[in-house]
């Protein structure tokens, strides 16, 4: 079974829903390197590692561009689909425009990276 592969991304996965969902702690408003961008933009740079790691084990190489634009536009989406639940859904949250931008950057950063590295 190849699904096993993004076991890690979807424990990661877990983590970061858990993590949004719970933390309230009050954070800077945009600094564009404060300690919660960072995060925001580390978190979904391991998830987005985590996607190409399962998909790279899972299936042929090399990983074509449209899936690597899937894996970006996925892990991408899901932090833009955090940030609203967390806007809508809970009271000691706020929806952050910011926080999604940090989240595609560690993204996009990833997709770079891995582009630059991997044989095309």
């Amino acid at each position: 079974m190849t699904g096993k592969y993004y076991l890690p991304a979807l424990i990661w996965l877990a983590i970061i829903t858990w993590l949004s969902i719970n933390s309230g702690t009050p954070m800077p408003k945009f600094d564009l390197f404060s300690a919660d961008k960072l995060f925001h933009a580390a978190a979904y740079a391991l998830l987005t590692v985590l996607l190409f790691w399962g998909r790279s084990k899972s299936g042929p190489t090399p990983i074509p561009l449209w899936q690597q634009v899937l894996i970006f536009v996925l892990a991408t989406g899901y932090g833009a689909f955090m940030e609203w639940i967390q806007g809508t859904f809970f009271p000691n949250r706020s929806f952050e425009f910011d926080d999604m931008l940090a989240n595609a950057s560690g993204s996009f950063l990833t997709l770079i990276i891995f582009r630059v590295l991997s044989p095309h």
